[in-house]
């Protein structure tokens, strides 16, 4: 186990620098994309591509079907999906820009679905590592780790970036002053900076997995059933039936803005990237403080009382983007803590649930059938998003952009996900009432014993 955690945490460290810089969501991609001109289709086709790229995670069944040991194919496959994003630059290279977004877009969802098919693998390999009674307080203390190093090389490669834009002040033009590299730092050289950011995040990504490769694998046994057979089995649990309507609606309900939030701060808001790695930084400290008790509440509570937690919450955050102007969006700050304490349980138990409900040796195709499920779920609502996208909406004095509008609908709609929710069985889960009363003796216990 000590040495699980160690080569895995530091295994994903490398792989979160990896990701910062060039996966899916990544904030780099996205200027990357704007800077060849990309319209909200485009941004919401690649939001899609993260999202369709799940199903592939049901390919990782079949790959291991009669492995014993899963170990070289994960690094295998992962390690094909991260070399090709060592291209990405090649998009600058055609003289139509349209060209160039396309084919970022193609190479994207290469990648992303071969990611896919080994951070499948992974789950298997990882839970049969890990005890279901420590995998809370695993995940949480990895991912710590994890969201200190992206947090530290985004601010590094976000404000190296923001040194190219056409109007530096502050900070950024202080540096260049400094440096004297006035020349160097000229906007037409963004797009090639951003191109060594791609391939260097390559080297590193691979780096991570010779790592990784070093990290002990349990033997176990092959499926004897075959492939269909298992494919069918978790559709025959009418509890993960139950799991897979509450994960597509609830991915429904995210996918609905989840393509804009970047663009509108970088667009809209006329924030630097610089300042949107600020953002993501106020998040990821309150994730980075939260996952210690989100892992020991689902140890305790169970993930389904978590997760309803976070669904109040991750309902009411959307709705205070309607309020954000570019001359006055302060209270994205604020918005930044709610989300990343929200964001740390409701990861923890996506990943967390599936591994919870299913039977032994089934972890792998019950977290692939759902991530495949869910990715879906959330392409489509992604894609509706960027077809319709809606006109401006005057609602009294308060005027919204497009991109509140879809806000305003994730919001609401993901309060809703609650009433799937509620029909989860959880063996050890206890429910909001049962946790509120608990609360309140609490409270009363310690009140009698301070008088």
């Amino acid at each position: 186990m000590r040495k699980t955690f160690r080569i895995s945490t530091l295994e994903g460290v490398f792989a979160q620098i990896y990701s910062t810089f060039a996966a899916i969501g990544s904030s780099f991609i996205i200027k990357f994309l704007i800077l060849l001109n990309a319209a909200p289709i485009h941004f919401s086709l690649l939001s899609a591509i993260g999202q369709v790229s799940q199903l592939f995670q049901t390919v990782g069944v079949a790959v291991t079907h009669n492995l014993s040991n899963r170990k070289k194919a994960c690094v295998r496959i992962t390690a094909m999906g991260r070399s090709l994003t060592f291209f990405l630059g090649a998009g600058l290279l055609f003289a139509n820009p349209e060209t160039g977004i396309w084919f970022t877009l193609l190479l994207m969802f290469c990648s992303s679905a071969l990611l896919s098919i080994g951070g499948n693998i992974w789950i298997a390999w990882i839970s049969d590592s890990v005890p279901l009674q420590f995998r809370g307080r695993f995940f949480s203390r990895r991912n710590q780790y994890l969201l200190i190093a992206g947090l530290l090389t985004g601010y590094l490669g976000s404000f190296a970036v923001d040194l190219f834009s056409p109007e530096n002040k502050g900070i950024h033009k202080a540096f260049i002053k400094w440096t004297g590299l006035s020349n160097l730092f000229r906007p037409e050289y963004q797009g090639r900076f951003l191109t060594a950011l791609f391939v260097g995040a390559t080297f590193i990504g691979l780096i991570g997995l010779a790592i990784l490769a070093k990290q002990p694998e349990r033997r176990h046994t092959p499926h004897s059933e075959p492939l269909g057979v298992i494919y069918k089995q978790p559709f025959k649990d009418a509890n993960f039936r139950r799991l897979l309507l509450f994960g597509a609606w609830w991915m429904l309900a995210i996918g609905i803005g989840a393509a804009f939030w970047t663009p509108f701060m970088l667009k809209k808001l006329q924030m630097s990237l610089f300042e949107v790695q600020l953002y993501g930084s106020f998040s990821t400290i309150a994730s980075l403080l939260s996952y210690r008790f989100w892992g020991r509440f689902i140890d305790k509570y169970g993930n389904r009382t978590a997760m309803t937690i976070c669904i109040i919450i991750g309902g009411f955050n959307p709705l205070l983007w309607l309020f954000m102007t570019a001359q006055s969006h302060y209270i994205i700050w604020f918005e930044a803590l709610s989300s990343g304490f929200m964001w740390a349980g409701a990861g923890l138990v996506t990943t967390n649930f599936v591994l919870s409900v299913s039977p032994k040796g089934m972890a792998q195709v019950y977290s692939g059938i759902f991530g495949a499920c869910n990715g879906l779920a959330m392409m489509l609502s992604i894609l509706l998003a960027g077809f319709f996208f809606p006109p401006k909406l005057q609602i009294g004095n308060l005027s919204l952009e497009p991109e509140q509008v879809l806000f305003g609908l994730t919001g609401l709609i993901r309060w809703t996900a609650l009433i799937p929710l509620t029909f989860i069985v959880e063996a050890k889960a206890k429910s909001l009432r049962d946790l509120s009363q608990l609360l309140l003796e609490n409270i009363l216990n310690r009140l009698k014993i301070t008088k």
